[in-house]
Order: structure tokens, then C-alpha cells, then sequence
């Protein structure tokens, strides 16, 4: 007996399962027969359009409670999205009290849609991601039903299985819920798989901040199947990593391939703890957010990288010694971007021989101090034999008086001495 002679109202139940446990198969269904595309349309009607309403969610506390609290009543919404980016404030982490008529219209919404639901639903939710102890679903219930963003953002976190990217924008304050859930997910790893498809991570601190929250990355970066961390403004002392736990973090996970940090201030000690673990590298960015944040011996920093880290870019302001060391170990590395003072050491720079490797395709260079003798010393015997690069292409120097390839030169010198040593070696 074929699927299609079956009665019309049991087709439609069939295609009703489908679209409530996976959503994306319905489309499917409906390109099967003629007959299937008539009974499953009003589904694929409401599937597209919640997935205009849900795939991108950008939501403060308001957003984040309207969205829990249609999950509650619709479970089959959490499938939708694959985007979610939070935004906090801290001058309104609850929707109590509210200030003037915006916010009262905001918070009747959020108590409309809280009316269409009761207190076992939500109870459910939240024992259904299995990562909140049941003891403590009163306290959550209270921080869920006042609207505290904490725990909003945290349960939403934990209710999207198919989050494919998540962004969160801190505003100077610390989301302890969020990093209990975080470690959470950590701990039942593998047993109880809580964003399996999370691959990309952005925390982002308001830009002009002086202290944030440093263990909001780290606690990311640990999850397993991360590929894409940035962290923006993350700036704060070293002290305060160990008083947020930084000495038993367990180190990123060894998917992550790609690291930005940007205008930050973690201290080196904090990035050794960070990339431990790190195995599969292929980018890593930092620029500083001041001077006197000294970062030097990527060498080491990144020796587990060495076979697979092709893109290095480095600014760490001014002051102290921060020279990078030789970076011939890394036999991927193709692309680097590094400040002058980084190819200093004891006040000498070094030649561009001894510290790039043969992969490397582009290098480039920003700062004032490359004068003219500098840069001489810097490109000392690039055109030798036994320094041969085959597949550098250009040399860059940014200062003050723009940009310009300082190797031109002497690759088209090195190529042609090579093309010319190559006819004599053959004809010999």
C-alpha cells in the first residue's frame, strides 16, 4: 500500500509529526506528489514563515522571554534558530519598573504572552534541557518570570538546538547564569549533547571599557565543536582571571580554528591557559587595547599550531620588549601581519630570513620605526639560494607615509637568479 492512498486526514498527521520534530523535512514532503504538496501547504505555509520570524533572532530580555515563552507554547519554534544574538544593558536587567511609556508597552507585551502559558509549562522547559538541577527551578522561575536578562539569555542558550552561531554584547557586567550554563554544557558533554551544532562564538564588551568579564570567552572557547571564536574589548588584570576560575580552566577545545581578539587585554599567562589544548589552529588575531600590554614569544604561545596555522595577525601598542621570535617552525603559515617593534630584539631587528618560513605568501609590516637602514638590515640576504621563497609575492610596509612593498624588488631579483641558476644546473 503507497503513502498517497492512505486517507487524507492521516496524511495530514503524518506531515504534521514531521514539521513539529524536523521542520526542514516538510519542504521535502511537500515535493513527493501532488496530492502530499495539497495536504502538507498549510504547514509549509506556517514553516516558512516561522522561519523568517526565528532563523536571525536579535533580542534583549523582552525579545529573549517572548521567544521562551513560544517555545513553551510551540516546542517545535526551538528548531528555528540558527542565529541568536543577545544584547545586555545594564540599566535594564529586568522589566520591572518600567520608566516611561516604551517600556510599559514592552513589558504588557512580555505579561500578554506570559498569560498564554502557566508555571508547569515553563517548569517543563526548563527541566527538559537537563541542565538545571530541579531544586533550583524556583529560583529560576523568578528570575525568568521578572524578566533578569541573566537568565533569559541562559535558558534560550540552552533551549536551541540548532544554533549554528551565537553572539552576545555585554554592557560592563557579569552574566553569572550564563557561565553556570555554559559549564553546564561543559560537564554533561558527551553524555547529554546541548548545542551540537554551534561552531561560531562572539563576545563582544562595550566598546570603551576599562574591566569586563574575562571568563565569558574562555568558558566558549571550551565548548566542544566551537570552530570560530572573536572576543571584542575583554580587557582586565591578571587577577581577576584567577579569581574567575582560570586555574582550573581545562583549556579551548581542540575544534577551534580561528581566533580573534580585538582590543583586548588578556595577559599571556591567560592566553597559555587559553590555547593549551589547541591543535587545529589556522588563524589567530589579537590586537591590543592599549600600551603596556606586552605579548611576545608567539613562537611558543602557539607551538601547537605549528603544523596548521596559515593567517597570524599581531598589534600589541607600544612598550616593553615584545619580540614575536622566529617563526620558521610554522611549515602552514602564509599569511602574517605583525607591528616593527615585534622584529626587535635587544635592539636590533632581525632579518626577514631568520624569522619567516618557506610557506609564507604575504608579510606585512606597520609601525614608523622601518626607516631605511632598518628595512636594509630586515631584507639582508633574501635573494641567497639557501633562503629561497617560492611562493612569497609581496613584502608590505604601513607607516605614516602610507603603504608600499618594500621586497619588490628583490624577489624579481631572487626569482630571476633562480630561473638563471636552474638553466645552469640543467645544462651542466
Amino acid at each position: 500500500m503507497s503513502l498517497t492512498a492512505l486517507p487524507g486526514e492521516l496524511l495530514f498527521q503524518i506531515a504534521e509529526t514531521i514539521s513539529r520534530t524536523t521542520p526542514n523535512d516538510i519542504e521535502c514532503i511537500g515535493r513527493t506528489s501532488y496530492r502530499l504538496r495539497g495536504v502538507a501547504a498549510p504547514l509549509i505555509k506556517e514553516h516558512r514563515k516561522l522561519l523568517k520570524q526565528y532563523t536571525k533572532l536579535h533580542v534583549d530580555n523582552a525579545g529573549a522571554a517572548n521567544t521562551l515563552f513560544e517555545i513553551c507554547k510551540r516546542p517545535w519554534v526551538a528548531f528555528y534558530p540558527h542565529i541568536l544574538e543577545v544584547s545586555a544593558n545594564r540599566n535594564r536587567r529586568t522589566l520591572e519598573r518600567p520608566r516611561n511609556a516604551k517600556e510599559r508597552a514592552v513589558t504588557e507585551d512580555v505579561a500578554v504572552k506570559r498569560s498564554m502559558i502557566t508555571d508547569d509549562d515553563l517548569e517543563a522547559l526548563m527541566l527538559g534541557t537537563g541542565l538545571i538541577p530541579a531544586p533550583e527551578t524556583y529560583l529560576w522561575m523568578n528570575g525568568i518570570i521578572g524578566g533578569d536578562e541573566d537568565y533569559l539569555f541562559a535558558l534560550l542558550l540552552a533551549c536551541l538546538p540548532s544554533l549554528q552561531r551565537f553572539v552576545i554584547r555585554l554592557d560592563l557586567n557579569k552574566m553569572e547564569q550564563i557561565k553556570e550554563m555554559v559549564r553546564a554544557i561543559k560537564k554533561n558533554w558527551p553524555r547529554r549533547q546541548t548545542l551540537p551544532n554551534l561552531r561560531t562564538v562572539h563576545v563582544l564588551e562595550r566598546e570603551g571599557s576599562s574591566t569586563s568579564d574575562l571568563e565569558m570567552f574562555p568558558l566558549f572557547a571550551a565548548i566542544p565543536g566551537v570552530q570560530n571564536m572573536r572576543g571584542s574589548n575583554l580587557t582586565g588584570m591578571y587577577r581577576e582571571c584567577y579569581r574567575d576560575g582560570w586555574l582550573s580552566y581545562p583549556g579551548a577545545s581542540a575544534s577551534i580554528t580561528h581566533i580573534s581578539l580585538e582590543a583586548c587585554g588578556m595577559s599571556v599567562e591567560g592566553l597559555e591557559m587559553l590555547m593549551k589544548s589547541l591543535r587545529n589552529l589556522q588563524s589567530f588575531r589579537y590586537v591590543a587595547h592599549r600600551a603596556g600590554w606586552c605579548l611576545y614569544a608567539i613562537s611558543d604561545l602557539l607551538k601547537n599550531a605549528r603544523p596548521t596555522l596559515h593567517t597570524l595577525e599581531l598589534s600589541t601598542g607600544a612598550g616593553g620588549s615584545r619580540y614575536i621570535g622566529s617563526l620558521k617552525e610554522f611549515t602552514a603559515l602564509k599569511y602574517v601581519t605583525v607591528d616593527t617593534d615585534m622584529l626587535i630584539q635587544r635592539g636590533k631587528i632581525q632579518r626577514f630570513v631568520d624569522l619567516m618560513p618557506a610557506s609564507i605568501v604575504t608579510c606585512h609590516i606597520a609601525g614608523n620605526n622601518l626607516t631605511r637602514p632598518v628595512e636594509e638590515l630586515f631584507l639582508a640576504d633574501l635573494f641567497r639560494p639557501s633562503f629561497y621563497y617560492p611562493h612569497l609575492k609581496n613584502i608590505w610596509a604601513e607607516d605614516s607615509w602610507g603603504r608600499r612593498n618594500i621586497g619588490q624588488d628583490r624577489l624579481r631579483f631572487q626569482k630571476e637568479f633562480h630561473k638563471q641558476t636552474t638553466w645552469m644546473m640543467r645544462y651542466r
